[in-house]
């Protein structure tokens, strides 16, 4: 559900500024509010009633009076410690009540502006807004992998998008160097960064030309916070690698650079300069690859004239060539699902780079 702020009561000179994708979610975001006033100065309270579709009211807040100035006026620190919380008795209230978070759900939040002078309670402006609460998708750190070995000293950092997906959302990118004895968590903590770069857009960061190169033999670990303004809305787990460019056995790869699709479940991602491909193996009859790809960058983005493929018995190397395709826009991420004979199904994860 998108979110929906309409006024009840209407005050051309006072309205509420209230973002509840982001500060909905909890008891402690609900006073962050921003009162935008084009009249004189005045002494008001502001009251905020939360109710939950099916469960009903969820929890009254009101404040002490607060002093409102022309321009914009976020509630003060003072007036939110001291705020009158009223709770309700569903089984909604109870959650947020020991959790301080706001379960799954479509809530409706009232914002009222009251006098705080008049003897007559006077509501200066009312806006309610909506919005379906859902819990947010983990955001998953995808390439360097967890404890892997690379060979790049400016490697290229990915990670999944955050999810549900808020108008606004950038990403904070931390990298430190893990030190002897030291954790991946207890580096982030104390090391200085390497890398810390933020005001991201996408959900990948080309390594930045003012850091320095990785060092043969030494371990790193990075992090990935998703943020609004000042508020953090989702932070991935803390991963290491190391930059060990020795030569190995056995490459992830099959030859030719079809990617076995049973392996990419472990990292299942990497650039597509045009082309897809990795292989499959059917046991069964010879028949058509049943898959979709879905756009993760912009998801109303609509896929079209995807290429058929027939399987045959025993291993097929897929090449999918989209360098003519339209529908896939340079720098954009999309999965890749595809439902194997065996009704397994397996999800390819990848960028799209444009060839010409």
């Amino acid at each position: 559900m998108a979110c929906i702020a309409f006024t009840c009561k209407v005050s051309a000179q006072v309205s509420i500024h209230f973002i509840p994708e982001v500060y909905g979610r909890s008891m402690d975001g609900l006073l962050t509010a921003n009162i935008i006033n084009a009249a004189e100065k005045r002494s008001v309270r502001l009251s905020v009633t939360v109710k939950e579709e099916k469960s009903g009211k969820v929890v009254s807040i009101i404040t002490q009076p607060f002093t409102i100035v022309p321009g914009n006026n976020p509630v003060p620190v003072t007036a939110v410690r001291s705020a009158s919380v009223q709770m309700g008795n569903s089984p909604v209230a109870n959650y947020v009540r020991r959790n301080g978070y706001l379960p799954q759900g479509n809530y409706e939040y009232n914002y009222s502006v009251v006098s705080a002078i008049s003897v007559v309670e006077e509501v200066i402006i009312e806006q309610i807004f909506e919005q379906e609460v859902l819990p947010p998708a983990p955001l998953d750190l995808i390439e360097p992998y967890n404890e892997d070995k690379i060979c790049e000293k400016r490697p290229l950092l990915t990670w999944q998008p955050s999810m549900p997906t808020i108008l606004g959302t950038m990403y904070e990118l931390l990298m430190v160097e893990i030190k002897d004895r030291q954790s991946p968590v207890e580096a982030l903590n104390y090391n200085l960064p390497i890398v810390k770069q933020k005001g991201i857009m996408t959900p990948m960061l080309l390594y930045p030309p003012s850091s320095k190169d990785l060092v043969e033999g030494k371990q790193y670990a990075w992090q990935v916070t998703a943020y609004k303004d000042q508020t953090v809305i989702n932070r991935s787990e803390v991963w290491s690698f190391k930059l060990d460019c020795k030569e190995e056995e056995a490459p992830v790869e099959d030859d030719n650079g079809y990617r076995d699709i049973e392996d990419l479940f472990k990292g299942n991602f990497y650039i597509a300069h045009g082309v897809v491909k990795f292989a499959v193996v059917n046991s069964y009859d010879e028949q058509p690859l049943k898959y979709t790809i879905t756009c993760v960058t912009d998801p109303q983005q609509k896929i079209r004239r995807l290429p058929k493929v027939k399987l045959k018995r025993g291993k097929n190397k897929i090449n999918l060539d989209f360098s003519t395709n339209f529908s896939f826009m340079d720098g954009y991420s999309y999965i890749l699902k595809a439902t194997l004979p065996d009704g397994m199904s397996k999800s390819l994860r990848f960028i799209f780079k444009d060839v010409q």
